[in-house]
């Protein structure tokens, strides 16, 4: 955070006999006590005037802006925030932002208890979670912060593995697959409907729990679409589920998932992209490819993927924002113009994310200037 180290004034009666300039002490001459005052206050005037965009220029907005608050939620848009948070705050120090990443669910609950002005998510506010905002009077603006791929990964020594479908990680990861240890527990299943076989080798699961967005929006883009049938299987033929396995270690911290993936070598999660990417270049973990139907294509997640929704378990990130606190709040207000800010969304691509095209940037705008209420 940038601070002003000198406080300037223009009542300077009592003027200091050494004084920093630009970060560098300057000592006064032996001079009659007149034109001592006076070179003071030119020394005084010049330290605290323009620096002319000098590098060692202290940074100040010059606002009076004033508040504090917290912004719970998702733990995937929290690097996106944090980022956006500490650079406001070097902007106006006059505001403290303190943000923290629970998960989507937990976040959804301080926010429609009105604990929390503002909350990320990764995924969109549920239906039950929006009847309970109603309930509070708790109107809130949804704003669309960029755009993320679910990333499955797997240890960076793990070789026998490089793609799977939908279906291979429904026949993992659904509840149907509940005490599988092994890889080749799930090749019955896989075999009823031609998929690939797997190895044999020990199977260790780490994802996010039930509280994260990632853990909802994973199950209804992956486990929910083989359920559905939109994956080539036939749901007439058969019973599926659509729900995810419980016995698996589960964490709301993203950074405890990769721990685990790199502490086994045949686990299996997912994870956001950006935590998965900054895991597979620290050699921690590998990203699998992806296939939505068995036999398809095999997609990697990058950016460019994951923007043309090329990546199958591409989706929108999010943060709401209480429409009463900000009519009330500077603060709060100012922040979230900032977060929509060029500089701000510049954050979103510099955390690992992809940005918005500009037709969504443009209407997440005019939902925010327009304070429009409830989902976009």
């Amino acid at each position: 955070m940038f601070k002003n180290s000198t406080s300037c004034h223009s009542d300077s009666t009592v003027l200091p006999k050494r004084l920093t300039a630009r970060g560098r002490n300057v000592a006064l001459p032996a001079l009659p006590s007149l034109l001592a005052a006076l070179f003071v206050f030119a020394l005084f005037a010049a330290a605290c005037g323009s620096s002319g965009g000098s590098e060692d220029a202290t940074v100040s907005s010059g606002s009076s802006t004033e508040g504090s608050f917290l912004i719970s939620g998702s733990s995937t848009v929290f690097p996106i925030v944090q980022l956006q948070a500490e650079r406001y705050e070097s902007r106006e120090p006059g505001v403290a932002i303190a943000v923290e990443g629970p998960g989507s669910g937990d976040g959804a609950k301080k926010f429609c208890a009105g604990e929390v002005p503002i909350a990320n998510a990764s995924r969109q506010l549920k239906d039950e979670e929006i009847e309970i905002c109603d309930a509070a009077g708790i109107s809130f603006v949804e704003l669309k912060r960029g755009i993320d791929g679910i990333s499955v990964i797997t240890s960076a020594d793990n070789d026998a593995i490089d793609c799977v479908s939908f279906n291979d990680l429904y026949a993992l990861l659904s509840d149907e697959a509940i005490g599988f240890s092994n890889w080749s527990d799930a090749n019955e299943l896989t075999a009823s409907w031609g998929g690939q076989q797997f190895p044999d080798a020990q199977l260790d699961v780490f994802g996010p729990g039930e509280e994260s967005g990632t853990f909802d929006s994973f199950t209804e883009i992956v486990i929910e679409a083989v359920g559905k049938g939109n994956t080539g299987l036939d749901g007439e033929s058969r019973e599926f589920v659509e729900i995810i396995r419980p016995d698996y270690t589960s964490s709301p911290d993203d950074n405890v998932i990769i721990e685990g993936i790199a502490s086994s070598t045949y686990s299996l999660g997912w994870v956001g992209y950006a935590f998965a990417q900054e895991a597979t270049e620290a050699g921690k973990s590998k990203m699998l490819q992806v296939a939505k139907q068995d036999g398809g294509d095999c997609v990697s997640p990058t950016p460019e993927t994951i923007a043309a929704a090329e990546f199958p378990i591409a989706r929108f990130l999010y943060t709401y924002v209480n429409i009463d606190v900000v009519a009330n709040d500077p603060s709060v207000a100012d922040f979230v113009d900032y977060m929509l800010s060029d500089d701000g969304l510049a954050a979103v691509t510099e955390a690992g994310y992809v940005a918005l095209p500009d037709a969504e940037s443009g209407a997440v705008l005019d939902a925010w200037t327009n304070r429009t209420p409830g989902r976009q």
